[in-house]
């Protein structure tokens, strides 16, 4: 096995939590640095969940679905959102308006859109 060299910058303060839970498993750093990467290597992948803090992932949810409205309502469809405060779902055209007397049909994993009739 040839080995090299692999330099690696660090906060000093998550260094010396490292290497004591290194100790505590009676490894040095360097040590556990190769387990960890040899775990990498094999697995193919890292051996923890990579997560996007709350703020992020919600700020990004709303960007992609705000992408989403704004290339509907570009091509001229209704939207059929839902008014929190009035409690209950509305149509919004490309022009602004608000359409709020609908029904709304679930039918086969798709929801069909009617204008009530009264």
């Amino acid at each position: 096995m040839t080995e090299t060299r692999l330099g690696v910058r660090v906060d000093s303060s998550t260094k010396k939590q490292a290497e004591s839970v290194f100790s505590a498993l009676g490894m040095n750093m360097s040590i556990g640095i190769n387990n960890f990467l040899t775990r990498v290597a094999r697995s193919k992948a890292i051996p923890f969940a990579l997560e996007l803090g709350t703020d992020l992932l919600e700020r990004r949810m709303q960007e992609a679905i705000s992408a989403k409205v704004y290339n509907l309502i570009s091509s001229g469809a209704p939207i059929a959102l839902y008014d929190a405060i009035q409690k209950r779902p509305y149509l919004e055209y490309p022009n602004g308006t608000k359409e709020y007397d609908i029904e709304i049909k679930a039918r086969r994993g798709c929801s069909d859109i009617e204008t009530a009739q009264e």
